[in-house]
């Protein structure tokens, strides 16, 4: 009966260490797959320095995939195709209320890891137009971004703020870059984007032509914050692309999401590797002068995942606290599956 019970306890105990080396192991040298945007962008490379900082210090193996962007990063992470994705905080919005291009489709198991950075809205003339507001803009020809976009959305809903309605001007569902000849002709008289300052397509067009930027306030209307829960209030300073004054806009969250059912662990030693080594992203890339542990934490849609939010709470804790049961909602990736 002695060595039986000797037999028990060691039992328990090789059983615990197990346990702690499998916990150990998840924190550390996981393998990810992590959809960021079209090669050669914003997305792409920031994704790449993202990860390469995350491999060398939790020992990870995270392979980049490009994609579309958004919505495609976010199927993606829904049919388990990738285990970290960027997404704009609106498409986020979208996919969670089921509004958009998720209209009565809305889609769960999507968790906030960290929120990156901020994208501002831009509404282009040349600055010889005589537009300068955006109700102006009624009677115009306006390239607003491709036709079910975030781009275009973004758009349609601030000309609707000012009381300008998609059949009060000739929409032209253009990208920027698509939209410069129309500029340059005078065969468009505005064109929208939504990017980081300053846009590539913007400032290009900028060094041979001037060019104003109309404003835009999330105080135009109280119909319009609510609507448009994801914005937040901006500036386009004018030594950005050189113009002769400074203008308000609205701006959009850059977010870093995973699946719901990641393990706390991976998440944690994911996010502490990250905003333990700020110094390694901003030199590696310009966009890591904007990330920092104060406003990653801050996200206006969404909810930050229980991992990034123990590192964010209490950044000296060597190891998260695991969650004893999962919420319904983190048990699948997706109610649609």
């Amino acid at each position: 009966m002695k060595k039986i019970k000797i037999f028990t306890v060691l039992m328990a105990f090789v059983l615990a260490l197990c346990s702690c080396s499998k916990g150990t192991e998840a924190a550390t040298g996981g393998k990810y797959m992590f959809a960021t945007g079209k090669a050669g962008g914003t997305y792409y490379s920031l994704g790449t320095c993202l990860a390469s900082v995350w491999d060398k210090h939790s020992q990870s193996t995270t392979n980049i995939t490009t994609t579309s962007g958004s919505v495609q990063n976010i199927e993606m992470l829904l049919k388990g195709n990738a285990d970290f994705a960027f997404v704009q905080n609106d498409i986020l919005y979208y996919a969670l209320e089921g509004k958009e291009m998720y209209e009565e489709n809305p889609q769960r198991g999507i968790s906030v890891v960290a929120n990156l950075y901020t994208e501002h809205a831009q509404f282009v003339v040349n600055a010889s137009s005589e537009i300068k507001t955006i109700p102006e803009l009624a009677g115009k020809t306006v390239a607003v971004g491709k036709y079910g976009t975030a781009t275009e959305a973004a758009a349609r809903q601030i000309l609707e703020a000012y009381g300008i309605t998609y059949d009060m001007i000739t929409v032209k569902y253009q990208t920027f870059s698509e939209a410069m000849d129309g500029l340059n002709s005078g065969s468009i008289q505005a064109a929208f984007a939504v990017s980081s300052l300053p846009s590539a397509n913007i400032l290009e067009y900028s060094q041979t032509h001037e060019i104003r930027f109309l404003p835009i306030s999330l105080t135009q209307s109280t119909a319009f914050k609510r609507s448009c829960p994801f914005f937040r209030e901006g500036m386009i300073l004018n030594e950005v692309y050189d113009t002769e004054n400074s203008v308000s806009t609205v701006c959009i969250d850059v977010l870093l999401i995973c699946r719901n059912n990641m393990p706390s662990a991976d998440v944690f030693a994911i996010t502490r590797s990250l905003f333990s080594n700020t110094d390694e992203i901003t030199a590696g890339h310009a966009k890591g002068e904007d990330i920092n542990a104060v406003t990653a934490s801050e996200t206006l849609v969404g909810s930050i995942h229980s991992g990034a939010r123990q590192f964010f709470d209490n950044p000296d804790i060597e190891a998260p606290q695991e969650e004893e049961s999962s919420s319904p909602e983190s048990e699948s990736s997706s109610e649609t599956e």
